[in-house]
């Protein structure tokens, strides 16, 4: 059935770039054959596979609670003693997806699985997956109809007494999808949203950082990509993007694409009981999903690529190691909460 799937792709493809949509259709593509790409193991091997799962997640819940500790944040913090960062007194209980009668609460970090996971809930809520492929309506609309906000006091025994799942990936790799997504082009995939983004973000980002010559972005700090339609010319460079993060108070970001996890999930404020990170998508998902004992009503999905990639070399590239290192100081905390490193990166950024 893939192989047949996989020739009809071929087909619709080539067919595609000819028009100029390869762009939208790739992203489609994976939508398509993702849920079958990679079989679950047999017992044995699905076994070995939960085992370590879970001597993975413990270390990771470990990690979080001794960052918390460390830098006395949250439900760790001692009274009277001083906070190392800004933390909020209590969790953004909005930003969560909860659904008492499967026990699950879900803070979903866009650009980091969101869409595979907020999909799977929808699937809880006997959404009909012809709905949530249709592409009528985004998917976080239509799991926001069936898992409405809550709101303290029910949100906080909601949180209280259910599983609570955080999906977390490199803070680098985050961003610069993000920027990837959302401010490198005006121009294609504004079904989902670049001009406005444009419009809200990225025009104010190029008046601040390219002065004058508003149009006119370094030709060396343009990435062209084939078969996509070009940008219109005007929006950030990935440079000019990061310096936007590094100049711009936390509190000021005003996006969740690019709000550091500390601030939006408030892992030191939240007990979480699962932490998977993109890095181990598949394996991670295995295990939440036999966690909670959803094995007979959700499957592995993998909707999205993850981890390094050659565009992060090429990207950090037009940076150099100063303003990586600044980048870092700004969502140093995540990457102690989850222990990820940013030394690859410095040895990208290449740039004078």
């Amino acid at each position: 059935m893939l192989r047949n799937r996989k020739r009809i792709i071929a087909r619709i493809s080539k067919c595609l770039v000819g028009c100029g949509l390869i762009f939208f259709f790739t992203k489609f593509t994976i939508l398509l054959i993702g849920d079958e790409s990679k079989p679950i193991p047999e017992l044995e091997d699905l076994k070995k596979l939960l085992v370590e799962a879970e001597d993975e997640n413990i270390k990771r819940l470990l990690a979080v609670s001794n960052t918390c500790r460390k830098y006395n944040l949250g439900i760790y913090q001692e009274p009277g003693q001083p906070a190392a960062f800004k933390h909020p007194p209590a969790p953004q209980y909005s930003v969560f997806y909860i659904t008492r009668s499967h026990n699950l609460s879900y803070c979903p970090i866009y650009k980091a699985g969101s869409t595979t996971w907020i999909y799977n809930l929808c699937l809880l809520m006997n959404v009909p997956e012809e709905e949530l492929n249709s592409g009528k309506e985004q998917i976080s609309t239509i799991a926001r109809r069936v898992m409405p906000e809550l709101e303290y006091p029910e949100a906080d025994e909601a949180l209280r007494v259910t599983k609570k799942l955080l999906v977390v990936r490199h803070p680098f790799e985050r961003l610069l999808s993000a920027y990837r997504d959302k401010l490198e082009n005006s121009v294609a995939g504004r079904e989902h949203g670049t001009l406005h983004f444009y419009r809200k973000y990225g025009a104010k980002i190029v008046q601040k950082y390219r002065g004058k010559d508003f149009s006119k972005p370094r030709e060396d700090q343009v990435i062209k990509q084939e078969n996509i339609p070009p940008p219109a010319g005007n929006e950030p460079t990935f440079r000019e993007f990061v310096k936007y993060l590094i100049d711009t108070d936390l509190a000021s970001y005003g996006d969740d694409h690019w709000m550091p996890y500390y601030l939006y999930c408030t892992p030191c404020a939240v007990d979480y009981d699962i932490v998977a990170k993109v890095e181990t998508m598949w394996r991670d998902q295995i295990y939440t999903i036999h966690k909670l004992s959803l094995q007979e009503v959700i499957k592995p999905r993998w909707r999205h690529s993850s981890g390094h990639t050659n565009a992060s070399r090429i990207y950090f590239s037009q940076l150099n190691r100063e303003l990586v290192e600044k980048l870092y100081e700004k969502f140093k905390l995540d990457f102690h909460l989850f222990d990820y490193s940013p030394d690859v990166y410095y040895e990208y950024a290449t740039a004078v």
